[in-house]
């Protein structure tokens, strides 16, 4: 049985735990938020030649050569040193400037920050040892703050408090930015298709507006879908940007009844999808929801002729109950 050494107390790893899971049930407490090596709020430290091939994803090669690892995707194949890093450094507080409710379920916070991002990036949000992901919907380029479009869970561990107890002024603490979902006008002469699922609307609508202010002439369209009709949101933004730039286009899908509206379509996403995008040969693809709709997408598009390296993706971890 594989051991754990951490602060002078050894503990035992079970079969199939992960060093996170093993040390939170002897009632240590370790920051942590994804679970799935997104948000890096549980990284621990140790020995290089401890460490297993596949729990740095996603981490620098800095970060990486200073044997930094992430405890919720580490099963340890030997006995392991293990220690906490001091991240305090990387940490940067956030004003917030403007809080706005989009829909009945989905909150948008404006932060001010000394950070320097891209749309479509992700940063991770800290509240008191919680740590959740979270989109930029923003263009540093047009605007001068940081945009989030949160979902709120009632039973959620951050959503309810950034709805209910915090305030204009407050300031948080903030991590990143991560994630490669961005704009790259390498990719100027190709047609680009987002889909968006919920939130997922909000790196896409930043990557849309991204793509415009950097002259992108090739069409853009992007197909917003939603569980409820109700949960729609920023469509006024979406209109303003398709009365401005000829070559963006939009369309709205719900798995209720459409609302009544000429962006909605009355198909499935993914009927709407083979109707009016058969053939993706040539275009980028950007795709950002939950993990499910990631997959359906992603296989889809590939189906239909995206190539691999053109098919963007952000998965939104699946939270119990925060997601």
């Amino acid at each position: 049985m594989r051991t754990l050494t951490f602060n002078g107390q050894r503990f035992s790893v079970l079969d199939d735990e992960n060093v996170l899971d093993t040390l939170l049930r002897n009632n240590i407490a370790i920051a942590h938020g994804c679970r799935s090596g997104a948000c890096q709020a549980c990284m621990l430290m140790a020995k290089a030649d401890q460490i297993p091939d596949d729990c740095q994803h996603g981490l620098s090669k800095v970060r990486i050569q200073q044997g930094y690892f992430l405890s919720c995707c580490c099963e340890p194949e030997q006995d392991m040193d293990i220690q906490l890093p001091d991240l305090k450094a990387e940490k940067h507080l956030a004003t917030i400037t403007e809080k706005r409710l989009l829909s009945a379920r989905t909150l948008r916070l404006r932060l001010q920050c000394r950070l320097r991002w891209r749309a479509g990036q992700y940063i991770t949000l800290w509240l008191n040892d919680s740590a959740r992901c979270y989109s930029i919907a923003s263009v540093a380029s047009i605007d001068d703050f940081i945009e989030l479009h949160i979902q709120v869970y009632p039973d959620g561990a951050v959503s309810p408090s950034l709805a209910n107890n915090i305030n204009v002024g407050d300031a948080l603490a903030i991590q990143g930015p991560f994630g490669e979902c961005v704009y790259d006008n390498k990719q100027s002469q190709q047609n680009l298709l987002l889909i968006a699922s919920g939130t997922g609307l909000a790196p896409l609508l930043g990557v849309a507006r991204d793509a415009l202010s950097q002259n992108h002439q090739q069409p853009i369209h992007l197909l917003f879908r939603s569980k409820q009709a109700s949960d729609f949101y920023a469509v006024d933004a979406l209109r303003k940007l398709k009365d401005q730039y000829p070559q963006f286009s939009f369309s709205l899908n719900s798995d209720e009844p459409a609302p009544d509206t000429k962006d909605s379509s009355t198909d499935t996403w993914q009927l709407h999808l083979r109707t009016h995008f058969a053939e993706l040969r040539g275009s980028r693809v950007y795709i950002c929801g939950s993990d499910e709709f990631v997959r359906q997408a992603r296989k889809q598009c590939f189906m239909q002729g995206a190539t691999a390296r053109d098919i963007i993706c952000e998965a939104f971890i699946n939270f119990s109950p925060e997601r």
